[in-house]
C-alpha cells in the first residue's frame, strides 16, 4: 500500500468518528511530500527524522508532528500495513511553554484606546471590529478560533446566548453573555452588516471587505496594537502577550471574583470547565495561573476556613 493511500484511509477513519482532524491532515499530507509517496513499508527512519527536524530549532510544532505520526503508525501497525513504526525513539527536550499574561483593566483600556485611534483603512479591520473582538475575547474566554468562526445565526439576541459549534473537542456548547457585551455585539452588527447582507451564515466579525477574519490577520493586528498601546512584558522576555491570553485572563478573573464573593470555588469550577468548553476540570486548571491577586484571595479564603471568627456572645 502506498503511503498516501494509508494516510487518506486513516484521515477518513478519524473523521468518521466525528473529529475535524484538519491540522492533523495537513501534517500527514506534508509528511507525504517530505518523504515521498512510495510503499509505506519503505519509509526509512532517517526520512522521518528529517521531516520532524525541518530546518529550524525545535518548537512545539515538532511535537505536534511527532504525536500525529505516532498515532498514524499505531493505526498502521494494528492493521498490518507495516510491522513497526519508523519514528525515532528519542525526542529532543521540549521547548519552554509561554507563560500566560493576565490582562489588567488598564491594559484593556490602552488596547481599546489604541484601536480607536487607528485610521479606518490602515488595517483590514476597522476600529469597531478590533474593539468588538477584544471585548468578546475578554468577556467570554473564547478561543480565538471560536470567536472568528461565529456567524450571525450563532448569536441569539433575545436570550443573549452564543452557540459555539464544533469546538476543539468536536462538541457544541452554549455561552451566555452579559448585558454589556450583548449591547456591544448588537451595535457592531448594526454598524458592520446592512440588513440586506445579513444571513444565518454571515460572519459575526468581518473585515473591511466583508469577509471572515483569518486568524493570522487577527494575530498581526493584535501584535501591532499591543506594541502601539505599550502592553508588554519586559523587552528581554521571550514571550509577549497573545490573543490566547485573554482566555487565561477570563478564567483567572472569574476565579478571583468567586474568591472575593466568598463562593465555594471548588464546587463552581465544573461550571467554568463547561463554560470554557473543556473536557475535564484538569484542562481548566492549567488556565488558572497563580497571579499575586489570586494567591492573596485564595489565602484569605483559606484563613476564613481554617480560623473562623469566634461568635460574639
Amino acid at each position: 500500500m502506498k503511503l498516501s493511500q494509508a494516510i487518506e484511509v486513516y484521515i477518513a477513519y478519524k473523521r468518521s468518528l466525528g473529529m475535524g482532524f484538519r491540522s492533523e491532515a495537513v501534517i500527514l499530507r506534508a509528511f507525504i511530500k517530505s518523504v515521498g509517496d512510495s510503499d509505506i513499508r519503505k519509509v526509512r527512519p532517517q526520512s522521518v527524522r528529517r521531516y520532524l527536524d525541518g530546518n529550524g530549532r525545535v518548537t512545539s510544532f515538532w511535537f505536534a508532528k511527532y504525536h500525529t505520526l505516532t498515532a498514524f503508525y499505531r493505526y498502521a501497525v494494528a492493521r498490518h500495513y507495516v510491522q513497526k513504526s519508523p519514528l525515532p525513539r528519542s525526542k529532543p527536550q521540549a521547548p519552554e511553554k509561554p507563560q500566560p499574561y493576565i490582562y489588567s483593566n488598564e491594559d484593556m483600556r490602552k488596547l481599546i484606546d489604541a484601536a480607536d485611534s487607528r485610521h479606518r483603512f490602515v488595517w483590514l479591520l476597522t476600529p469597531d471590529t478590533v474593539r468588538t473582538l477584544l471585548l468578546l475575547l475578554y468577556g467570554t474566554g473564547l478561543r480565538i478560533s471560536e470567536a472568528l468562526s461565529l456567524n450571525l445565526g450563532d448569536f441569539d439576541q433575545d436570550t443573549a446566548v452564543l452557540t459555539i459549534r464544533e469546538t476543539k473537542f468536536f462538541k457544541s456548547r452554549l455561552v451566555p453573555i452579559g448585558p454589556d457585551l450583548r449591547r456591544v455585539l448588537e451595535a457592531y452588527i448594526d454598524q458592520q452588516w446592512p440588513p440586506a447582507m445579513r444571513a444565518e451564515t454571515t460572519p459575526l466579525l468581518g473585515t473591511i471587505k466583508n469577509e471572515r477574519i483569518l486568524r493570522q490577520t487577527a494575530e498581526l493586528v493584535h501584535k501591532r496594537l499591543r506594541e502601539e498601546a505599550g502592553v508588554h512584558r519586559s523587552t528581554s522576555a521571550r514571550f509577549q502577550p497573545r490573543l490566547h491570553d485573554f482566555r487565561h485572563t477570563f478564567a483567572v478573573v472569574r476565579l478571583v471574583t468567586w474568591y472575593r464573593e466568598g463562593k465555594n470555588v471548588q464546587r463552581l469550577l465544573p461550571h467554568l470547565t463547561t463554560y470554557l468548553g473543556h473536557a475535564r476540570i484538569q484542562d481548566t486548571a492549567r488556565y488558572l495561573s497563580m497571579t499575586t491577586e489570586l494567591l492573596q484571595q485564595a489565602s484569605l479564603c483559606f484563613e476564613r476556613y481554617a480560623r473562623p471568627e469566634t461568635p460574639r456572645v
